[in-house]
């Protein structure tokens, strides 16, 4: 599944099965437009918005992971995601910088392989604090890519074979299903026609829904005192 593969393949996010939504439709949304072309807009509405939350599962060769981030079209980025070595990670990115702070359990993954002395050192020292590193920093590349309103939502375009399908709410908003080959995507009817979700199943499933869309996302940077920089100290 080329899209679901790349959407998030650097993050490994997805779980979650498919939708399953059935029925008859009441009235045609968007008449005498074919789905396709209601996906496309759906996405371009989407990536116009100044500021949205993608939440969700996915999953990369059987191992799920929970994502939930605030992204800005200016670039702005935080929330968390669970990491695939165990445990959880905060993220705030911002135009220049990325920082990164994983909890117990993850510093725990982290370090389980390294002598005790060194892991017991590394947790103390990371503990509480965040790591910040360059926004541009190949490391981070797949993160980047998952922060950016633009790089999220392209692979969503000129998706062929798609049909209209039931009429659903998601969050009290009336949307409509659009089933392809890619799996099941749900646009709002009413206002906007926002891209609300995109479920795939297979071997790298999908399951994110799109809300907080034009809201205010306040991204505060973390104190100087609580950061571990690995430029200066490692």
């Amino acid at each position: 599944m080329h899209t679901a593969h790349r959407l998030l393949a650097a993050v490994a996010l997805t779980g979650a099965a498919a939708l399953g939504l059935t029925g008859c439709l009441s009235s045609e949304p968007f008449p005498g437009q074919p789905a396709s072309r209601v996906l496309n807009d759906s996405v371009t509405a989407l990536r116009g918005a100044s500021t949205f939350t993608v939440a969700g599962t996915t999953s990369s060769q059987g191992i799920p992971t929970q994502v939930n981030l605030s992204i800005s079209g200016t670039g702005d980025c935080k929330g968390t995601m669970s990491a695939q070595s165990g445990g959880n990670i905060e993220v705030v990115r911002t135009r220049d910088h990325t920082f990164l702070r994983g909890d117990e359990a993850y510093m725990l993954a982290q370090t389980k392989d390294m002598p005790e002395d060194q892991a017991g050192r590394a947790r103390k020292e990371m503990s509480g604090r965040w790591m910040r590193t360059d926004a541009s920093d190949p490391a981070l590349k797949g993160l980047t890519s998952l922060c950016d309103r633009d790089g999220l939502l392209k692979e969503l375009y000129s998706i062929q074979a798609a049909e209209k399908g039931a009429l659903t709410k998601i969050d009290g908003q009336e949307a409509v299903t659009i089933n392809t080959p890619e799996g099941v995507f749900l646009a709002a009817t009413k206002g906007e026609p926002f891209l609300l979700r995109v479920t795939t199943s297979g071997a790298n499933t999908i399951d994110l829904a799109f809300t907080g869309i034009n809201q205010p996302v306040q991204v505060d940077v973390p104190a100087d005192k609580d950061v571990y920089d690995p430029n200066k100290n490692g």
